[in-house]
């Protein structure tokens, strides 16, 4: 805060009056300059401009009326305050001095004691006149910062002053040439109705607002919001804001939400509000509604081999396609935008089509109208011929097939969710089946639907409840039937269905996620029964143990089972790992990878079922493998099919020369027995020796004495249930 006195600059050719003046004002605190003409007092405000300025009137060497002008022109010199001291009390001599640019006048003979509390009083004005013009600049400056159009618009709708004009809205215009206008006249024609129904409100007290949206040369659209604030002067403030910016964002935001980026097509989320649309008004008119819900089989196999872009290549052929499809139906509509009854856009009665792409390789077709349920089936069949055409990426030519589910209100289900699940259950019922396939809900599916899903909750009640066992197979040498290992194999005997096929709940495990559970369980049993016979003083054989292709893949899952296998202090060498084909050839060099680290841990290593899988010859020689397993399906017709012998003779044959094992499973027969032994095989497994057997029964054939030979039907009853 400045504390120092204010500077008054006296002027007058009366040396009297001056002295006079002098004394008075520095006395009452001011810091006074004399002197004795108008050109002197100029010459003065030059040098330094004073705080206030007291001009007598009439002086020799220029006038008080001269020096104030100049003082006016000087820099600084516009918002001096100055006081015309004059002995004139005439008006015409004071409007004068106020033309000259006088802030005020004091007539003579002074009164000296008040003049100070005069010049104290037009200094408190000027400050204040100061801040004022202060304020505006800065009020001025904001104005001109902030993007929105101000403007106060009276109750006739014109516009009263303009704070501040908005680009693109009015173009080349000026805060004073928009005053005045019609504020309605810078709307568009289609928004004017909304403009002045909302100005009426607001001049009634209540805030309202509008948008609209103009054709701009550099952008499509520009969009503007327009709100109405009430004014306590009975006018109404309008603030216009560009919100062009936040329109496109939405519009991109809602994109991102329901259309797919891949394929451009609707998602889940755009094609199940539709679909609940077009069921509220089929419900209405009586209209069909049918859902086609179609999957690419071993879509997965193109992503894993060729990668992500073969795959995002294929996908978009096939919706090209099935856009293709849907363009042939008469009154099919692509371009809707979300979300549009067949009403609403004028298709009521007649056939339309919708596609979207609601998963990884799942598409959604919804046909609407009389004859929707009709021409969905015709049109499933058309479908299933052109996804199955080849498809060409890079230098490959790509075949895959769909699976196809079908559904339709209201016979399979009431709303969009139940139509939905239904047709999603049949498409799988479809894929179960074979694949490449088109399949109609009905109850069956629905009841093997649910029956799986009554699996599902009831393997994970087992696996909390241990009511999971592990039950071993003896593994035999084929040529002096010794005992020389066994498979661990798992077996639910659940407490009111009785034993569950292994294949059927390994297959929901697999696909619930359970199945890494399960293996973690598996090996642990496993490890517990190894401990337990070698505390009991047997000499443990190795036991192969079957590792799924989700944890195989895993880095993590596979240090566990090292990690398991060292705290019960096994050797690793105790166990044998079991692969499939299928789980190596996922991504085969990752699973070499794997295998290694496996090997490096000190684990022997099997193919399981070999000759069912894809392996080539190239990468069976890289994996550092030990054991090939012959598949049963070979092995049951050695003795009737001479292919059947063919191929078996040829894995042996292979796999000795590359100095593996060979184990051949599922020997049933005495003829298999000889065969397999003619053609060296080293080791056997099946129902002629042994069928699976319970982890006490095994460890009985580990005892010196203990006969290697067949165990009786009767003595593994519950085995083979």
């Amino acid at each position: 805060m400045n504390t120092s006195p204010a500077r008054v600059l006296v002027a007058d050719d009366d040396a009297i009056l001056r002295e006079l003046a002098g004394a008075h004002l520095r006395d009452a605190g001011f810091d006074v300059q004399t002197v004795a003409s108008g050109d002197a007092a100029v010459a003065a405000c030059a040098l330094r401009m004073p705080d206030i300025a007291l001009l007598d009137v009439e002086m020799a060497d220029g006038d008080g009326y001269d020096a104030c002008r100049n003082i006016r022109g000087l820099p600084g010199g516009a918002d001096l305050p100055i006081v015309m001291v004059t002995g004139l009390d005439d008006t015409s001599s004071i409007d004068r001095a106020y033309e000259a640019g006088a802030t005020d006048f004091v007539v003579k003979p002074i009164n000296w004691p008040l003049l100070a509390h005069r010049i104290r009083y037009v200094l408190r004005g000027a400050g204040t006149l100061d801040a004022l013009r202060f304020s505006e600049q800065k009020n001025a400056a904001l104005l001109r910062a902030i993007p929105d159009g101000i403007m106060l618009v009276n109750e006739q709708g014109t516009i009263a002053h303009c704070f501040s004009p908005i680009a693109g809205l009015i173009r080349g215009a000026s805060a004073a040439s928009v005053s005045s206008q019609r504020f309605l006249e810078l709307i568009p024609a289609v928004a004017r109705s909304r403009a002045a129904e909302c100005l009426e409100t607001t001049l009634r007290g209540s805030p309202a607002a509008f948008e609209f949206s103009l054709q701009s040369e550099a952008r499509a659209n520009r969009h503007f919001e327009c709100r109405y604030l009430p004014n306590s002067t009975g006018q109404v403030l309008a603030i216009l804001r560009d919100i062009t910016d936040r329109k496109e964002a939405e519009a991109r935001i809602h994109r991102l939400a329901y259309f797919d980026g891949l394929t451009g097509l609707p998602n889940r989320e755009w094609i199940r509000e539709y679909l609940a649309q077009l069921v509220a008004e089929a419900g209405r008119t009586g209209h069909g509604v049918a859902l086609l819900y179609l999957d690419l089989d071993q879509f997965k196999r193109i992503n894993d081999t060729l990668g992500l872009e073969s795959g995002d290549a294929l996908l978009r052929q096939a919706a090209n396609r099935l856009t293709g499809e849907l363009a042939e139906i008469a009154g099919a509509d692509q371009t809707a935008e979300p979300i549009q009854s067949a009403r609403q856009d004028g298709t009521a009665g007649r056939l339309c089509g919708q596609l979207a792409r609601v998963g990884g390789d799942e598409f959604l077709v919804v046909f609407a109208g009389q004859t929707a349920i009709r021409h969905a089936q015709d049109s499933a069949r058309r479908i299933q011929t052109l996804l199955s055409a080849p498809y060409l990426s890079d230098s490959y030519e790509l075949v895959v097939t769909p699976s196809i589910g079908i559904a339709s209100f209201p016979e399979h289900g009431a709303d969009a969710q139940s139509l939905l699940k239904n047709a999603d259950a049949a498409m799988y019922e479809a894929k179960a089946n074979g694949r490449n396939q088109v399949r109609m809900f009905d109850s069956a599916v629905n009841a093997r639907a649910l029956s799986r899903l009554s699996l599902e909750m009831e393997l994970r009640r087992a696996l909390e409840n241990s009511e999971l066992e592990m039950y071993y197979q003896p593994k035999y040498e084929a040529r002096s039937l010794a005992l020389v290992g066994g498979e661990a194999l798992l077996r639910w005997f659940h407490p009111e269905r009785g034993q569950i096929p292994t294949g059927e709940f390994i297959a929901v495990a697999e696909e619930t996620g359970l199945i890494s559970d399960i293996g973690r369980w598996a090996i642990q049993q496993v490890c517990r029964d190894l401990c337990r016979w070698r505390d009991s003083g047997l000499v443990i054989p190795a036991i192969a143990v079957n590792v799924s292709g989700r944890d195989f893949l895993h880095p993590e899952s596979m240090l566990r089972l090292s990690d398991t296998v060292s705290r019960s202090q096994l050797s690793p060498s105790s166990l044998e790992i079991e692969l499939t084909e299928g789980v190596l050839m996922q991504d085969a060099e990752a699973g070499r990878r794997s295998l290694l680290a496996l090997k490096e841990f000190g684990f022997s290593l099997a193919i399981d079922d070999f000759g069912t899988g894809y392996c080539s010859l190239n990468y069976l020689k890289r994996f550092p493998i030990d054991t090939l397993k012959i598949d049963r399906s070979f092995i049951a017709d050695i003795s009737t099919d001479p292919d059947s012998a063919a191929i078996v003779r040829a894995i042996i044959a292979l796999g000795h020369s590359l100095e593996l094992k060979i184990v051949a499973e599922g020997v049933s027969t005495s003829a298999q027995l000889e065969f397999l032994r003619a053609e060296r095989c080293d080791a056997i497994q099946g129902f002629l020796m042994s069928p699976a057997i319970p982890a006490d029964r095994f460890a009985s054939l580990l005892l010196p004495r203990a006969s290697f030979g067949v165990v009786t039907s009767h003595q593994s009853r519950r085995a083979v249930r």
